[in-house]
């Protein structure tokens, strides 16, 4: 531990691009959180596409990445339909890489010293920059609005990043909707499910939502939402995306292409 003065901060040269994931929405050894209701393709597009996008440095919709190896620690899918749905993603969208680990996990959790030490040994050994755990509920035992047992969760992720220089993004559920006459009230970042120590942890907080689902043409439209950006100098605009179901191509609405 050492304190610098505000001369010698100034002196110091940080690195030249402190992100992977440009305007700052998710720095080197940052907190992002990507949340939403059940079925909005979450883990689709943040543990499959963005997944994909960074550890090959590949735009985000718009946003450069700097090629990052990254560790995706999941808990709800098994093995063989994760197989599954990787061969349709790396078909469709024609890539591969060596710089990405998914581990299937179905009773792991980081919060118990067991599952830490299980975890600690898999980033020891692969050496991502980034982690991805997917989704927070089946990933410690603890209570989610409990802010002790979320504080101990918490400590554990600061411990890795501390140690082994890693960014951390995290899949969670919103709370139970608050509707009225037919109308879902949506009250930004307050609607992450559990303590607040969530909120006040992350650097950046995404909303997503399904907008559409058509069987007709098999397109999913989702809506993206900046409710976070702490480093981030000007304010993020919403993202519409595109997803076609039959090989898992994602396209910002505006753009020029798949992917």
């Amino acid at each position: 531990m050492k304190g610098f003065t505000p001369q010698e901060l100034i002196q110091w040269t940080p690195p030249l691009n402190p992100w992977i994931i440009d305007h700052d929405i998710l720095l080197e050894q940052g907190t992002m959180m990507v949340y939403g209701r059940e079925e909005t393709w979450k883990s689709m597009l943040i543990g499959l596409d963005m997944a994909f996008k960074i550890s090959t440095g590949q735009p985000w919709f718009g946003y450069h990445t700097k090629a990052s190896p990254v560790y995706v620690f999941q808990t709800e899918i098994p093995q063989a339909p994760l197989r599954k749905r990787m061969i349709k993603y790396m078909t469709g969208n024609k890539t591969n890489t060596n710089q990405l680990w998914y581990s299937s996990e179905l009773y792991m959790k980081i919060d118990k010293g067991w599952g830490y030490s299980e975890l600690e040994k898999e980033i020891a050994r692969t050496q991502p920059r980034v982690l991805i755990i997917d989704p927070i509920f089946s990933s410690m035992s603890g209570k989610l609005g409990d802010d002790y047992d979320v504080g101990l969760f918490l400590d554990r992720l600061d411990m890795l990043r501390s140690r082994y220089k890693l960014a951390v993004i995290l899949i969670h559920h919103t709370r139970i909707s608050e509707h009225s006459e037919g109308e879902t009230f949506h009250y930004g970042a307050d609607e992450l499910f559990g303590s607040s120590r969530w909120n006040r942890w992350m650097d950046t907080i995404v909303f997503i939502d399904k907008v559409e689902d058509n069987e007709n043409t098999g397109l999913v439209t989702l809506n993206l939402v900046f409710e976070k950006s702490r480093h981030a100098e000007e304010k993020l605009k919403p993202m519409n995306i595109v997803v076609r179901r039959n090989d898992l191509t994602f396209r910002k609405i505006g753009g020029s292409q798949y992917g």
